[in-house]
C-alpha cells in the first residue's frame, strides 16, 4: 500500500508533470482520466493568471501566446512548492535567462526581475519608516554615523539594460531595438503604492552600501566615488521623505 507521501508525489507528478502513475490512485469509474485532466487544466489556468498578474510586462513583450508557452515550461520544470500561489514565480527570472528561445531578448530575464520585485513588494512587511524630523539638530558626525535601513519591501536592481524604460514603455521593446545601457533601479512600497525608481549610479551605491549595513559616512564615500559631483544631502533627504529608511523595532534612530 502507497504511503500518503507517495500518492501526494505522484498527484503532483500529474498535475505539474503530465504523468498519469496517479490515475491508477482514483477511483476507476471509467471518467477519472478526464476528471483528472480538468483538474489539471485548471490547476495550469490559474498559475498562468497568477504569473500573468506577476509579470506582466514580461507578458506584454512576449505576448498572451508565447507567455503562456514560457510558463507552461516553467510549471514543468519548476512546479510551486509555495504554501500559496502568490509565492510562486520567484525562480522564472533564472528560467528564462537559460531559455535558447528567448536569447535574442537578453534583457528579458532583468525586466522579469524588476517584475517580481513589483510583486514582491505587495506582500513584504510593513515597517515605521524614519521621521526626518528625529534626525534634525544632529551634528554631521552624528549624522555621517547613522546606519539607516531600507524598508523591507526595498529592492534595488542593477542591468546592462535599460529595464526601467522598457517598464514604462514595453511595447517599444517587443520589436527587438533596444540598445545596451546599464540602469539601476529602486522598487519599494513606502506606503500603500509600490514605487519603481530610476537611480543616478551613485545614488544606487549609496543606497547598496546602506543596505548592505553600513553607516551614512561609508555610504556618501561610496556614492563620491562612483560620481564626485553627486549631491548626497539632497538624495539622502528625498529619500528620508519619501519613507525608504526604517529602524528596528521602536529603536531610536539616533540612539547610540
Amino acid at each position: 500500500m502507497s504511503t500518503l507521501l507517495e500518492i501526494q508525489s505522484r498527484f503532483a507528478a500529474g498535475v505539474f508533470q503530465g504523468s498519469e502513475e496517479i490515475l491508477a490512485d482514483l477511483l476507476d469509474d471509467g471518467r477519472q482520466a478526464a476528471r483528472f485532466a480538468v483538474y489539471r487544466n485548471n490547476t495550469h489556468a490559474s498559475i498562468l493568471e497568477v504569473l500573468a498578474d506577476a509579470f506582466p510586462t514580461v507578458k506584454r513583450l512576449l505576448g498572451a501566446r508565447l507567455f503562456t508557452r514560457l510558463v507552461t515550461a516553467f510549471i514543468h520544470h519548476a512546479p510551486s512548492r509555495a504554501n500559496h500561489l502568490l509565492d510562486y514565480g520567484a525562480e522564472l527570472p533564472d528560467f528564462i535567462a537559460l531559455s535558447e528561445a528567448l536569447a535574442e531578448q537578453p534583457w528579458l530575464p532583468d525586466v522579469a526581475r524588476l517584475d517580481w520585485a513589483r510583486n514582491a513588494a505587495y506582500g513584504a512587511a510593513e515597517a515605521t519608516a524614519t521621521d526626518a524630523g528625529a534626525l534634525q539638530g544632529l551634528t554631521a558626525e552624528a549624522l555621517m554615523a547613522l546606519r539607516p535601513e531600507l524598508i523591507p519591501s526595498a529592492t534595488l536592481l542593477t542591468s546592462d539594460w535599460p529595464i526601467h524604460a522598457i517598464w514604462m514603455t514595453a511595447d517599444a521593446a517587443s520589436d527587438g531595438t533596444v540598445a545596451r545601457r546599464p540602469e539601476a533601479v529602486l522598487v519599494a512600497r513606502p506606503a500603500m503604492q509600490v514605487q519603481t525608481s530610476l537611480l543616478h549610479p551613485a545614488e544606487h551605491a549609496l543606497l547598496l552600501t546602506l543596505q548592505g549595513g553600513g553607516t551614512l559616512g561609508e555610504a556618501a564615500v561610496a556614492a563620491q566615488q562612483t560620481d564626485p559631483a553627486f549631491d548626497l544631502m539632497t538624495a539622502f533627504a528625498g529619500h528620508l521623505s519619501a519613507g525608504i529608511f526604517t529602524h528596528r523595532g521602536n529603536e531610536d534612530p539616533t540612539a547610540k
